[in-house]
């Protein structure tokens, strides 16, 4: 095994091994290729070059060469004591910066030549990444609404309280608001494919007259989807009526404080009705998202 020579030793130093020396002696001892070298320590054939043939101002700095010598020792398993103590003899003092903190030496060296620093600063990078994208999509969905909407689309009129003055009437009553029930139901299914409430039954108050209550109505804002939606509504006391994904199927009906602000993720794919208005959402649509306002 090639000696080293201790940093204790009271031999002159021309007298010494020089780091250079000894690391390349090792390396060819051990049949190691600087192929070899290079690839485990994440360096180019010529920075190894430059160690072994002590060219010290070819790479970036002490502090960086220190690292890499200590590498290549511990690749070589040779003691990295007496190699320090030669580079501290040997390298030349370099000006300390007045505006940047001084590298410690520990932190910069598993960086540029270990494999597991640059590991984790890959999974810091990663995680910066996804932090600012779900920070860009958060923002993008607290922005305010569109202008004030002006639907125009027809008022579909619920039946009133009807009083029916003999029992015998009741029934013909009853099959009356029925049939206009059903038709009240085919027409918006078939126009805004939106969910009916069937009437409830009639309700007997004496001999002589029953009173029949209309369908009951929803809520204010009446939300359907034919397809997978993601809907926000939000009322002007910025309570948040409604933020999930809806499903084909599932009506969701809500009030609050008007004026709303909406998002709609899914809008051709999604029916809206205002105070028995439907709702055209073209308009305020950009590709397959609609933001605006109802008052």
């Amino acid at each position: 095994m090639t000696e080293i020579i201790d940093s204790s030793s009271s031999a002159p130093q021309s007298a010494a091994i020089s780091a250079g020396a000894t690391l390349k002696a090792r390396r060819i001892e051990l049949g190691y290729s600087l192929d070899k070298v290079a690839g485990q320590l994440k360096l180019t054939h010529r920075q190894i070059d430059a160690i072994e043939n002590e060219r010290f101002d070819e790479l970036p700095g002490n502090t960086f060469v220190r690292g890499f010598v200590r590498n290549y020792a511990r690749l070589l398993d040779l003691p990295w004591a007496p190699l320090q103590a030669y580079l501290e003899a040997c390298l030349p003092v370099e000006r300390q910066q007045a505006a940047l903190p001084r590298v410690n030496e520990e932190t910069a060296v598993p960086f540029m030549g270990g494999g597991k620093a640059n590991s984790w600063l890959l999974g810091l990078v990663v995680l910066i990444g996804l932090a600012g994208g779900v920070g860009g999509v958060m923002w993008y969905l607290q922005q305010p609404a569109q202008p004030e909407l002006l639907a125009s689309a027809p008022v579909v009129v619920l039946p009133q309280l009807v009083v029916v003055d003999t029992a015998s009437e009741v029934a013909a009553a009853s099959a009356v608001i029925g049939q206009a029930v059903v038709a009240s139901q085919v027409a918006s299914a078939a126009e805004v494919k939106t969910p009916v409430l069937a009437s409830e039954p009639a309700a007997k108050v004496g001999a002589s007259a029953v009173i029949v209550p209309a369908p009951a109505t929803t809520g204010e804002l009446n939300i359907t989807v034919q397809k997978d939606s993601w809907v926000q509504v939000q009322d002007a006391a910025g309570t948040k009526l409604v933020s999930e994904l809806l499903k084909p199927g599932v009506a969701k009906s809500v009030s609050g404080v008007p004026p709303y602000r909406l998002k709609i993720g899914n809008a051709p794919h999604t029916q809206l009705i205002y105070r028995n208005q439907a709702v055209d959402l073209t308009s305020y649509t950009r590709g397959d998202v609609a933001t605006f306002e109802l008052k």
